[in-house]
């Protein structure tokens, strides 16, 4: 298939999970932990969190409810999801995109698109929240099992990520030895507790697998959920500045920490991709981490 002459590859679009999906991979000890985010727990009611009845949890979201020009931000604007603008439509979504690949092939068909890198979306980041490490790590395992089987159905177009848990490395680098020939994960996404730094010398196993077995590093930058990305506190409670200004920073900043603690030299057939924040910035990144090799010492 292609487009207008050109193959088409969406290196930044998201699937799921959705937990209730995700439980038949759960062991019954690990949904006994579970029950500890009852709290947090959400059921979606409508289309636009991908269908009636799907389980997410929503620990440590923020909201972004004040527009610009407001004193302050008022409840009724119900924050993150109205803010965003509806795309127009010109046929009816399917609700069932994230539970059954073959109707996520029918709107790449439509889309003309050959192939989709998945990510998981955004809420998932809500583990990185809580102090159950055992908890995060077995959430990440099922979600690498649900890939398997969801991309195993279309792996010439369908591909995906290893979740490593930053806070359980040993672990994340048997998920990579145990995932990294698949055919489904093309790359990697550390996911760390804010203010965990990218260069922080214990990740080191994690980017030496990732070499190894050939898979890119995956930097994703965040809005609503943890681990939020830099500067989200600082847009006061706005979500324009926030996807605007705070996103291409996070790409930024996740770049320079990688980049400048010699993460490309240890690993020269690294590759590194910044998703979600545009890539207008980089040619004038490129050239000042260059300026800044040479004046400041990392």
């Amino acid at each position: 298939m292609a487009k207008n002459g050109f193959k088409i590859f969406d290196s930044d679009t998201h699937v799921g999970p959705y937990v209730d999906i995700l439980e038949r991979y759960l062991t019954a000890q690990e949904k006994e932990r579970l029950k500890a985010w009852e709290p947090y727990k959400r059921t979606s009611l409508y289309a636009g969190q991908g269908g009636v009845g799907h389980v997410t949890y929503a620990r440590g979201e923020r909201k972004y409810a004040r527009r610009l020009r407001q004193v302050s931000a008022e409840d009724s604007l119900k924050g993150y999801n109205t803010a965003l603008k509806a795309n127009a439509r010109e046929r009816p979504i399917s609700l069932h995109v994230d539970d059954d690949p073959a109707e996520r092939l029918k709107d790449m068909d439509y889309e003309g698109v050959d192939v989709n890198f998945l990510l998981p979306s955004g809420w998932f980041g809500t583990w990185t929240s809580g102090d159950d490490v055992t908890l995060e790590a077995a959430m990440y395992r099922a979600y690498h099992e649900w890939m398997n089987d969801y991309c195993g159905r279309f792996p010439e177009r369908l591909g995906g990520l290893i979740i490593c848990c930053g806070r359980d490395v040993e672990g994340s680098v048997a998920e990579i030895q145990r995932w990294g020939k698949a055919r489904w994960p093309w790359g990697v996404l550390v996911y760390t507790p804010a203010g965990f730094p990218l260069d922080h010398p214990a990740l080191e196993p994690i980017w030496k697998a990732t070499a190894e077995h050939d898979l890119a590093v995956t930097l994703h930058t965040f809005t609503s959920m943890p681990p939020y990305a830099p500067g989200g506190l600082d847009t006061w409670e706005n979500l324009f500045i926030q996807r605007s200004a705070a996103h291409p920073w996070c790409g930024m900043r996740n770049m320079a920490a990688l980049i400048g603690a010699g993460l490309m030299d240890r690993y020269p057939t690294l590759r590194i991709g910044p998703l979600e924040a545009g890539h207008g910035w980089l040619p004038f990144w490129m050239k000042r981490l260059d300026e800044h090799a040479h004046t400041v010492k990392g």
